[in-house]
C-alpha cells in the first residue's frame, strides 16, 4: 500500500511497537538473532539495494553501505561484504574478522571455508586464523559428524576432518554434507546414487537417480524416475516410495504429493475436509492450503501437522499474491501468512488463522494514506497521506470484468460490436482504398487485430491466396476477453485454469445473450467472406455484414489461455459486390 512510483519498504514491529527505518527497509535476511543482550539483530536490504544490519527495534546497528551482509550463524558471526571483499561481524555488528577475501561461507562448528585466490581455499576459526594447512579447490561446511565435502587436486570429492586430513578419499561427484545420522548421499558416477557411512562404505548401493541432502525429520528424497519418487532414512530404507510429482521440500514430517494431498512416514495426512491444493510447510509448522466445501465452494485455510485445517475467517478472499503471482511469503521468520480480504485490507493470519494485524486503507482530509492495527483492532501505525495508494488487487478470485480486453463492462459490448460493424462497412464502401492485398502486400496491422503481447500463439494465415488475404483486409476482429497462465503457474496451481476456463464460458454465455438481445437470435450457417467461422462461433446477420462471436483456449509448453473473439465480416455476396462495383468502369 504505496503511493504510485514509490517503492515498497517494510515496517519494523517489536513489542507493540511500530518503527519505520531510516533509511527505508526493503528485505529482512533471514530470522532476527538474539545478540546476547535482550535485544535481536539481523541482516537487511534498504531500498536503495545496500545492506547492512538492523535490531528489533528497527534501527540500524550497521548502517547500509555495505555491499552485500548475510544473516548470523549458530557461531554468532555473519558474513559481510565491503569494497568486494569478504569479512565477519558478530552480534553487535563489530567486525572480528577483518574483510579481506575474495569470497566467504558461513561458519558451521567452529570452521568457514574462505577463497584466498583462484581456486584457492582455506578454512578459518572463529578468531580468523587457518585451521589447517594446505589448499582445497573446492571446500563445504561442516557437519556435526565432523567431516566436510572437499576436493583437492582431482576433480572427485571426498571428505576431509577438522585436521584437514582425508577422513574419506575423494572419488565421488557431487556428494552431500553428512546428516547429524552419520550418513551421506553420494555418487561415483553421477548416474547413480546411493548412501555412505563415516568410512566411506556404503550402507545403501547406489540405485537411484537422485538422492538429496537429508532434512531435519531424519529423511531424504530420491528419485528412480519422474514416476517413482520417495523419501528414505538414514538406512536406505524408503519411508515414502512409488510417487509421482512429489515435492522435494519436506518438513514437520509432512511432504505435498500432486499439489492436493499431504503425506507422511505413516502415510496419508487425514483431513476432515477434501483439499483440493496444497502449499509445502513452513519452517513454523503449517501450510497454506484450499479446501473444497460443496456449500460455499472453495475456501483457504491453515493446515497442521495433525491433521487439522483452519479456515480462514469470511471476510478473508484469498492469499496475498506479489506482481508475478507468487504467494507471498512469511516475512523474515515471522509466523504469519498475508491473506487479501474482502474489503481490500490485508490481513495477517497465524496457525490458527486467526486475524494477528490488518493493514487498511483510508482516506481523509489530506489523501490516502495506510494504517496497521493489531488483533483488537487498535491502531498502531498510520502511514503519510498521499493522493492515491496502489492496492492489491486479487488474482485467484479475479473479477471476470478484470479479464476483459477493450472492455471495462460487458454492458458496453453492444456499442462495441456497433462500433466494429461501423468500422467494417466502411472499409467495405471504400474496398478501393485499402492496400494494394491481391498482389501479395500485407494488410495493415489494425485491419485484424490481436491486441496482445509475446505470449500468444496464432495461426497467422500466412498461406492465404489474393481473394482471402483481401477478405482478412477487411474483416474487423477484437479479442474482448483473455487469461493467460504461464507454466508456473499452470504447474503451482492446477485449479487455476480451470476456474478460468469456467470464467470464459459464463462470461461468453453473457456476451452471447447480450448480442441476442440487441441483433436477435443468432443465425445458422454463416457465410463469412474468406475464412470460414471459427468452430462454435454463434453469428448474426447485420445488414450485408455478418458479426460473430466465440470462445476458444489454447495450449503450448505448459501455457493456457482463453479468449473470447468478437469479429465483423462481409457476407461473400457483400465481398462479390463490393468488388464488382469497383471495377465497374
Amino acid at each position: 500500500m504505496k503511493a504510485a512510483g514509490e517503492l515498497p519498504d517494510l515496517l519494523v514491529l517489536h513489542h507493540g511497537q511500530v518503527r519505520q527505518p531510516a533509511p527505508a527497509l526493503l528485505q529482512v535476511s533471514g530470522s532476527f538473532c538474539a545478540d546476547g543482550n535482550g535485544g535481536a539483530i539481523a541482516a537487511a536490504v534498504a531500498v536503495d539495494g545496500r545492506h547492512g544490519y538492523l535490531d528489533a527495534s528497527g534501527d540500524w546497528v550497521v548502517e547500509p553501505t555495505l555491499k552485500d551482509a548475510r544473516s548470523f550463524g549458530s557461531d554468532g558471526l555473519a558474513r559481510f561484504c565491503e569494497q568486494g571483499l569478504w569479512g565477519y561481524r558478530n552480534l553487535k555488528g563489530d567486525v572480528v574478522i577483518a574483510a579481506q577475501y575474495e569470497k566467504a561461507e558461513a561458519f558451521n562448528f567452529g570452521l568457514a571455508a574462505v577463497m584466498i585466490g583462484e581456486r584457492r581455499w582455506r578454512y578459518i576459526d572463529t578468531s580468523g586464523r587457518f585451521a589447517f594447512d594446505g589448499f582445497l579447490r573446492h571446500a563445504g561446511p561442516f557437519t556435526a559428524v565432523g567431516l566436510a565435502v572437499a576436493r583437492g587436486s582431482t576433480y572427485k570429492c571426498g571428505y576431509i576432518d577438522r585436521t584437514g586430513a582425508w577422513a574419506i578419499a575423494p572419488r565421488f561427484e557431487r556428494p552431500a554434507p553428512f546428516s547429524p545420522l552419520g550418513v551421506a548421499p553420494a555418487t561415483e558416477n553421477g548416474e547413480l546414487y546411493g548412501l555412505i557411512n563415516r568410512q566411506g562404505e556404503w550402507v545403501q548401493q547406489p540405485c537411484y537417480s537422485q538422492i538429496d541432502a537429508f532434512n531435519d525429520d531424519g529423511l531424504a528424497y530420491f528419485r528412480v524416475d519422474w514416476n517413482h519418487e520417495g523419501y528414505l532414512d538414514a538406512a536406505g530404507i524408503p519411508v515414502i516410495s512409488n510417487m509421482s510429482h512429489l515435492s522435494r521440500t519436506m518438513r514437520s514430517g509432512v511432504v505435498v504429493e500432486t499439489s492436493r494431498s499431504y503425506l507422511t512416514a505413516s502415510g496419508p495426512l487425514v483431513f476432515d475436509v477434501a483439499l483440493d491444493w496444497c502449499d509445502d510447510f513452513n519452517t513454523h509448522g503449517f501450510a497454506l492450503a484450499r479446501a473444497v466445501d460443496a456449500a460455499h465452494g472453495p475456501v483457504w485455510g491453515i493446515a497442521r501437522p495433525d491433521a487439522s485445517f483452519a479456515i480462514a475467517p469470511a471476510d478473508m478472499l484469498e492469499p496475498l499474491t506479489d506482481k508475478d503471482h507468487n504467494l507471498a511469503a512469511p516475512l523474515a521468520g515471522t509466523p504469519l501468512l498475508a491473506f487479501l480480504a474482502r474489503d481490500g485490507s490485508i490481513a495477517m493470519l497465524d496457525r490458527d488463522a486467526r486475524v494477528a494485524y490488518r493493514l487498511r486503507a483510508h482516506t481523509g482530509p489530506e489523501g490516502s494514506y495506510a494504517a496497521l492495527y493489531d488483533d483488537a483492532d487498535r491502531q498502531l501505525w498510520q502511514g503519510p497521506p498521499c493522493a492515491a495508494l496502489l492496492l492489491p488487487q486479487p488474482y485467484f478470485c479475479a473479477s471476470p470484468d478484470a479479464l476483459l480486453a477493450e472492455l471495462r463492462t460487458v454492458d458496453e459490448l453492444v456499442a462495441y460490436a456497433e462500433s466494429m460493424v461501423a468500422a467494417t462497412e466502411a472499409k467495405l464502401r471504400n474496398i478501393g482504398a485499402l492496400p494494394a492485398v491481391e498482389n501479395g502486400e500485407s494488410e495493415p496491422d489494425d485491419a485484424y487485430a490481436y491486441n496482445t503481447g509475446n505470449d500468444d500463439v496464432f495461426n497467422h494465415d500466412d498461406d492465404l491466396d489474393a481473394s482471402g488475404r483481401l477478405a482478412k483486409s477487411l474483416r474487423t476482429r477484437r479479442r474482448i476477453f483473455r487469461s493467460y497462465l504461464d507454466e508456473g503457474e499452470n504447474m503451482s496451481f492446477e485449479f487455476l485454469n480451470d476456474e478460468r476456463h469456467a470464467m470464459m464460458t459464463a462470461v461468453h454465455a453473457r456476451c452471447v445473450a447480450r448480442l441476442t438481445a440487441h441483433f436477435g437470435p443468432p443465425a445458422p450457417d454463416p457465410d463469412f467472406a474468406g475464412a470460414a467461422p471459427a468452430p462454435d462461433t454463434q453469428a448474426w446477420r447485420v445488414g450485408q455484414l455478418w458479426l460473430g462471436i466465440w470462445a476458444d483456449s489454447e495450449y503450448g509448453d505448459g501455457d493456457s489461455w482463453q479468449h473470447i473473439w468478437l469479429v465483423c465480416t462481409p457476407s461473400r455476396q457483400a465481398l462479390d459486390t463490393a468488388l464488382a462495383n469497383h471495377r465497374a468502369p
